[in-house]
């Protein structure tokens, strides 16, 4: 499995939001200065918030001194649901059809390594599911 540049940038993005403390509406960081910290284009940036506010992960407050924060905490926040929220394709054999371990072989009656591939697909889920958006920056601060 390879993430694309997008899920790479949109989890960078929210570490720095997450880093300044903007995990609830009281304290906002604008896109601009995200983008210059963490040197990804701006007009990219606006499309994964814009992804990432329609999944419920971040809102956005406007005027001049507006911006973006976490909508929940980010204890509440599951790496799976910002891979999802971003358009990661999870799947990661192309005999299962997606996430949920669907076969789409048409081998698949006579394999024996669907049943395996359904347990990596599995175990791959439940570890993004339990992994939190605040394990991003309590595992750089442990360096």
């Amino acid at each position: 499995m390879k993430f694309s540049r997008a899920t790479t940038y949109g989890l960078r993005a929210l570490g720095n939001l997450l880093s300044a403390g903007a995990d609830d509406i009281s304290r906002v960081k604008s896109l601009q200065l995200i983008a210059r910290e963490e040197k990804i284009s701006l007009k990219f940036l606006e499309r994964l918030f814009s992804q990432l506010r329609k999944a419920g992960i971040v809102a956005s407050v406007r005027g001049a001194n507006g911006g973006y924060y976490l909508q929940r905490g980010a204890e509440k926040i599951s790496l799976l649901d910002v891979l999802q929220a971003l358009g990661e394709d999870l799947a990661v054999f192309g005999c299962l059809a997606d996430t949920t371990g669907r076969v789409k072989c048409r081998h698949s009656e006579n394999c024996g390594a669907v049943p395996v591939l359904q347990r990596v697909q599995g175990a791959i889920n439940q570890t993004l599911g339990e992994m939190r958006l605040r394990d991003l920056i309590e595992s750089v601060e442990e360096f």
